[in-house]
């Protein structure tokens, strides 16, 4: 019998909706489009200064607003000429290699760092600028490989290859309705943004942002923009936004802020990239690559490349949410022997401290005594442990945590000093709580020494749960409010990778820069196939963001799976780069030996194969860590001259070498799964068929034991001994198989 979900066993559950949900985040930068916000729009160059690094521009303004307007039926806004506030504004241009340039715009000379109060370790743009050889005449930048054009009537920058194809340029119109929102610093009672428009060609599509659920293709999407509990796997709302794109005319976009920012991507206007800040400086870096490879790898090379992760994290992970004492861990440990299940990692979700989510980082006394003898003799059987935590402090008196944080200021504060916690017209589950201020050192300090305790007691992962409901408004040590919503769970994650003795956390929420402490995970996904249809686009719109590493709950988290859809999401899970059942609630279990005996049959099959194949995916794991590639792999970026593949977001290469086309729809639907093989040959990685494609659709039949997978020829593949864990390593290589 199924159980109904509910408060007890999923928190954010509510009943009722008896007060407005209103938001403290404050303005929008719709605010900054619509009257009576002026925007400054640059038109024409007045000087240019040429630095070590590239140019600056002094550069006049024309000032506009919008109006509502009507033409019979149509209402719109339009441009109209409006009083100038700022008479000038300045666009640096900087190189910082010799295809990767910085666009700076202001209307200051100077440029601002609002992460100045952070370590350089935990902001998005980690890089320094390379001594890059350039030339500048006739209003053209010139690098050995590119060329930056500035046009002096208009300041409009285009680039391109030297001597070669146009990649990028922006968008400057005249149009009187105002669809298209390009370069502007728009002023607004005393606040400001800033927007810019990129010119985008009518086959050209754009991929990125983050975690996205609903498509890999950008345009026509709108774009929910800041990092919240989305709740399911089925919506725009997302835990990880990136703000960089890639796109098919051959360059990446990096904007380096964490303002307040929207895209509109051929939503407003067909014909534009268009997205803003909620700040007074825009900054981006454009970067240029003949293949998304390049860019990925150049995006990485501003940003950071991922740690590798070790070897154990890529076994199985068996959790619930949650077990509640040792008696029932060490339970689970005997039945994944006993049902000869490999796995490596048991992870204690919210229960594990002395009541049920007061996280105080402390053992129950009476549900889990002597953590360090438990966890050591787990450890011998071949179990490493995860633990559970997060960001937020119940205000109880029972929880020292709390205590020790107000009296050493290590929280987030309101407007009077006082630790701050939500305003009640946000009330809802956690509101009490109170926030870390991770941008504050010594509370860094403080809470790394609370998880190299858990640690030292013999703990080897943490997962760093939420990171994303961090208000503006609050006051906060080391950074605005405003600057910190979307950034606070890099540096939250950061500190408590930092304070591991192992390089991983199991983080849920993100932004850029996250790749360099992995891993993420999906978050709270629905038991149903269309959020494992939305988790898989999630693991490849994510993968083309510069997140290598990425999984999510077996059998989806919200609700409870059937036997089908528990096996089809453990056959994506297993090859994804790593594997992990979670469910909510204590009963409602996401073990396999649970389900039907078929069911546990099948995963036992998929999960060996996985621990047989680890020689295959640790070494495309290292290759990862090179290169910025993700493991879950969109077609698109292993072959991007084909235009069958740019919209195809249900199937994925796994590392250089597998196809994997997951069935995402039950067998009452269709007994037939469509998989496109790329150009070339690839064989049937079960039936061992080869196929020769020109590019095509087949049609595979399936059953419930069925995984769609072909091996690309001339791949190499070596095996292990599919043995219960990793505790002794990786083992011999026991077969040495090669495609051909």
């Amino acid at each position: 019998m199924k159980s109904e979900v509910n408060r007890d066993n999923y928190p954010q559950f509510s009943e009722d909706r008896t007060e407005s949900g209103a938001s403290p985040s404050g303005r929008g930068l719709d605010d900054f489009r619509l009257s009576p916000a002026v925007q400054h729009r640059p038109r024409g160059v007045r000087s240019v200064e040429v630095t070590d690094r590239g140019v600056i521009l002094t550069l006049g303004t024309a000032a506009r607003k919008s109006v509502l307007s009507y033409t019979h039926e149509t209402s719109l806004d339009l441009y109209k000429p409006a009083d100038a506030a700022v008479d000038e504004v300045y666009l640096r241009i900087e190189l910082w290699t010799d295809t990767v340039f910085r666009v700076i715009f202001s209307g200051s000379r100077d440029i601002k760092d609002p992460y100045a109060g952070l370590p350089k370790e935990m902001r998005m743009l980690i890089a320094e600028p390379e001594d890059v050889r350039f030339a500048y005449s006739d209003g053209t930048i010139r690098t050995g490989k590119i060329e930056i054009h500035i046009d002096s009537e208009t300041s409009r920058i285009t680039a391109s290859y030297a001597g070669g194809k146009e990649y990028f340029s922006q968008l400057k119109t005249s149009f009187k309705a105002a669809d298209i929102y390009d370069l502007a610093l728009s002023e607004r009672d005393g606040g400001y943004a800033c927007f810019e428009a990129i010119a985008l060609e009518s086959d050209e599509l754009i991929y990125g942002l983050g975690e996205r659920f609903d498509s890999i293709v950008r345009n026509g999407r709108p774009v929910d923009f800041r990092n919240k509990d989305a709740v399911g796997t089925t919506s725009r709302r997302t835990y990880v936004n990136i703000p960089f794109y890639l796109s098919t005319r051959g360059y990446g976009l990096f904007l380096n802020s964490s303002a307040g920012t929207d895209w509109q991507i051929a939503t407003t206007d067909l014909g534009a990239v268009q997205f803003g800040v909620e700040d007074d400086q825009l900054d981006y870096f454009v970067i240029a690559g003949e293949t998304p490879k390049e860019i990925i790898r150049g995006y990485c090379h501003l940003t950071g490349f991922s740690r590798l992760p070790p070897l154990w994290s890529f076994g199985l992970w068996m959790s619930r949410n949650s077990y509640t004492s040792w008696d029932v861990v060490e339970q689970i440990a005997r039945e994944v022997r006993e049902n000869d299940i490999p796995c490596d990692v048991l992870h204690l979700d919210t229960a594990w401290f002395q009541q049920d989510w007061n996280c105080d980082l402390k053992f129950s006394t009476e549900r889990f005594p002597d953590p360090e003898k438990h966890i050591a003799a787990l450890n011998d059987q071949g179990f490493k442990i995860s633990l559970w935590q997060y960001n937020f402090i119940p205000p109880r008196d029972n929880n020292t945590h709390y205590h020790e944080a107000v009296e050493n200021g290590y929280l987030a504060k309101d407007q009077d000093g006082r630790p701050y916690q939500l305003p009640e017209a946000c009330k809802g589950s956690w509101t009490d709580d109170v926030i870390i201020d991770f941008s504050n050192p010594d509370a860094r300090k403080w809470y790394a020494a609370k998880i190299s305790g858990l640690m030292k007691l013999g703990a080897s992962a943490i997962k760093t749960d939420f990171g994303e409901g961090i208000p503006e408004d609050a006051v906060y040590h080391g950074i605005e409010g405003k600057y910190f919503h979307n950034l606070y769970s890099l540096v939250y994650n950061a500190t408590v990778f930092d304070a591991s003795k192992e390089d991983i956390v199991w983080a849920r929420s993100g932004t850029a820069g996250s790749q360099r402490y992995p891993l993420h995970w999906g978050g709270d996904s629905q038991c149903s196939f269309e959020a494992l249809a939305g988790t898989l686009r999630g693991a490849l719109s994510i993968g083309m963001s510069g997140i290598p590493f990425f999984s999510h709950d077996i059998g989806g988290f919200i609700g409870e799976p059937d036997d089908e859809l528990y096996v089809r999401w453990a056959q994506l899970g297993l090859f994804s780069s790593h594997s992990r059942c979670h469910g909510v609630g204590n009963n409602t279990h996401r073990e396999p030996w649970y389900f039907s005996k078929e069911a546990c049959d099948i995963f036992r099959f998929y999960d060996k194969l996985r621990y047989s194949l680890m020689p295959y995916i640790y070494e495309q794991a290292q290759r990862s860590v090179e290169t910025g590639l993700p493991m879950m792999r969109a077609l698109y970026l292993e072959y991007p001259e084909d235009r069958n593949v740019w919209h195809i977001d249900d199937e994925y290469l796994f590392g250089d070498s597998l196809l994997v086309a997951p069935v995402l729809k039950p067998l009452r639907k269709s007994r037939v799964r469509a998989v496109y093989l790329p150009k070339g040959v690839w064989f049937d990685y079960f039936t061992r068929e080869k196929i020769v494609s020109g590019g095509q659709w087949i049609e595979k039949p399936v059953a419930l034991g069925t995984l769609p997978l072909y091996v690309k020829e001339g791949a190499t593949l070596k095996y292990r001994a599919a043995t219960s864990s990793f505790k002794d390593g990786m083992g011999q290589i026991t077969k040495v198989e090669t495609w051909e």
